[in-house]
């Protein structure tokens, strides 16, 4: 200690001034770096990008093939007997949409196809699970499909059928034959179709020719 005391004393004035300029200089660079080193956010651990389905669901709506409602019947040699009964309809069209049964008048809620009075193959018009088969001694054999989303069909007035109840069938798939029944005996050998959406009948003249997801819009 005494040794250090003689050394300092014996340094000039000049030295012991740059001694302590280079130890302030050291102090405060000292203090710059540790200060940075505290404020210095630590980093964050990167987290793996997340996987976006919606590409995965809109390629999914992609690949869904919508079927094309067609008529109930094979062929283009047929003719309308009676057609769907609607209050806006022309006054000869709702001529010949009503039934006479008996002594009463009914409106057709569907629409009937003959081909010459000769029985002919009866189709489903679109895919779906036949939910029902009777047979009437009134309305003749019956068949109905419900082929999801609301939409279900009615085929009456059969002479045959060749599907069962449970039966998944593809559209344009034979259901049956056409046939005769009481009911409306005056249409002769004949389908009668009718096309249901949300428990509701539909002219099927409207839906012919249109794709199953572009029934809402229109049925509306």
């Amino acid at each position: 200690m005494i040794i250090l005391k003689n050394w300092i004393n014996k340094m000039s004035k000049e030295k012991a001034q740059r001694f302590l300029f280079i130890g302030v200089l050291i102090l405060v660079f000292s203090v710059f770096f540790i200060s940075l080193n505290l404020l210095e956010p630590k980093e964050k651990p990167i987290e793996p990008p997340t996987q976006n389905n919606d590409d995965d669901d809109d390629d999914d709506d992609d690949d869904v093939v919508y079927e094309t409602v067609i008529m109930p019947h094979k062929g283009t040699e047929f003719e309308i007997v009676r057609k769907f009964w609607s209050y806006d309809s022309p006054s000869e069209d709702q001529l010949i949409s009503i039934i006479v049964f008996g002594s009463k008048y009914y409106m057709s809620k569907g629409v009937s196809y003959a081909i010459n009075d000769q029985e002919f193959e009866v189709v489903a018009c679109l895919s779906g699970t036949v939910s029902k088969v009777t047979d009437s001694p009134v309305y003749g054999k019956c068949v109905t499909i419900d082929h999801g989303d609301g939409i279900v069909t009615e085929y009456m007035s059969l002479g045959s059928i060749t599907v069962n109840e449970g039966e998944e069938v593809e559209q344009g798939a034979v259901i049956g034959t056409s046939g005769t029944n009481e009911y409306d005996s005056s249409a002769g050998n004949h389908v009668h179709f009718q096309f249901k959406y949300n428990n509701i009948e539909i002219n099927p003249e409207l839906v012919f020719g249109k794709k199953v997801d572009e029934l809402p819009g229109i049925l509306q």
